[in-house]
């Protein structure tokens, strides 16, 4: 019997980008698929109703699309879709699981969550001890030559690309600044302590604040402070992405951004960056696919990967990146990526003009990077690995 899969699209693009990449593998995995499209919830709803059978069907989803505020997927009496064909539903969130507070509490009855970073895994233990947990899982890659038909380093047009977006810092005052001056001093200290200890996960560095101001919170306490807090996840990335850009803009290299925002980053050689807004996924990985040094900042994911990693690999551009336990784990430094620490953003520069000044080497990295990621960190290689873990579901 072919085993059913359901997954969504329609929300966010990037999300849905991924899901598409996992139908591909699991429908070569032997499954049947079904793609809920969100924008058409009333008419997915009733074809879902024909495709789901109870035991042999299960729901694959990103940041809980599907198992929260859906309300073509409860019936009359308010009994939710997944319950009552006792469908299991595995959730893939993509942020850190302190975006999800409330999402988290009102999960379906067979509900597991997997995540794609160690120290997420570690705080959905602590917070929701009850909780049944997937395996950890990166994010995966996608590339455009399966072939690895890509162009050779030495005829890309484009010096560095980042792909993401980009926020200035002066947009987060209203919420560093929203309940006064004490609690300003309170989220400006752990920005700063984070600013300084850049390998610390930032929920930790929360939680030693607030003990901090109050010894006796609880696990409970702190839970629900972190909550409140989230604005200081996004606020930290963006400080890090301007600060990087920055850094190498006004060391004379040309970088390309694809994503918005950065018409706002403030520096002293405007004239070395290039931008371009408003693009899919598929667009960021063809402009991958032009560039010679693709740069990765990681989000904040300390113990995981950011697909940024692997479909720079997966489409010829030579990955440079910070690090995080797990990418010190698995890449070879200077064979499949090129490290740099954020501790010493001021050696970056230096780093991409040696690589820039090296093309053979460039060349070589490309060959083995992308056989790498293509046998390791393909959305291939999640689908397996998640296949081996779903049939127990069943």
């Amino acid at each position: 019997m072919r085993h059913r899969l359901v997954l969504m699209i329609g929300g966010t693009e990037t999300l849905e980008y991924f899901s598409l990449q996992l139908q591909k593998a699991f429908e070569d995995l032997g499954y049947n698929t079904f793609l809920f499209d969100q924008r058409y919830e009333e008419e997915s709803a009733a074809a879902l109703s024909e495709f789901a059978v109870g035991y042999d069907t299960i729901l694959l989803t990103f940041n809980f699309d599907g198992i929260h505020y859906e309300t073509s997927l409860f019936d009359v009496e308010g009994n939710f879709f997944w319950n009552k064909r006792k469908i299991p539903c595995v959730n893939i969130a993509v942020d850190h699981p302190f975006y999800f507070p409330e999402l988290f509490e009102i999960h379906p009855d067979i509900f597991y969550e997997v995540s794609i970073d160690r120290f997420h895994d570690k705080y959905i233990k602590k917070y929701y001890p009850d909780l049944m947990r997937g395996p950890f899982l990166p994010l995966g890659g996608t590339t455009l030559f399966p072939d690895g038909d890509f162009l050779p380093t030495s005829e890309r047009p484009i010096d560095v690309v980042f792909t993401g977006n980009y926020t200035p810092p002066e947009v987060f005052n209203p919420a560093i600044e929203r309940l006064g001056e004490e609690y300003a001093d309170f989220y400006t200290g752990i920005l700063e302590d984070l600013i300084e200890n850049p390998d610390m996960p930032d929920d930790e560095v929360m939680t030693k604040h607030i003990l901090r101001e109050i010894p006796t919170a609880t696990d409970k306490d702190t839970h629900t402070a972190i909550s409140n807090m989230i604005f200081i996840d996004t606020y930290i990335r963006c400080y890090y992405r301007g600060k990087i850009i920055r850094t190498l803009l006004d060391n004379g290299i040309k970088v390309h951004c694809v994503g918005n925002g950065w018409e706002r980053l403030r520096c002293k050689s405007p004239e070395n960056l290039t931008y371009t807004t408003d693009l899919l996924s598929e667009d960021c990985l063809k402009y991958i696919s032009q560039s010679k040094i693709s740069l990765n900042i990681m989000p904040w994911f300390k113990d995981g990967a950011h697909d940024r990693v692997f479909n720079s690999m997966l489409n010829g551009a030579i990955c440079i990146t910070d690090h995080s336990i797990y990418l010190d784990e698995i890449i070879k430094p200077g064979k499949q990526a090129i490290f740099y620490n954020i501790n010493y953003i001021e050696m970056l520069p230096m780093i991409i003009k040696h690589s820039l000044d090296n093309i053979p080497r460039l060349e070589k990295m490309q060959k083995e990077a992308f056989e790498y990621a293509m046998t390791n960190h393909t959305w291939s290689a999640r689908a397996k690995s998640l296949h081996s873990n779903l049939l127990k579901f069943l």
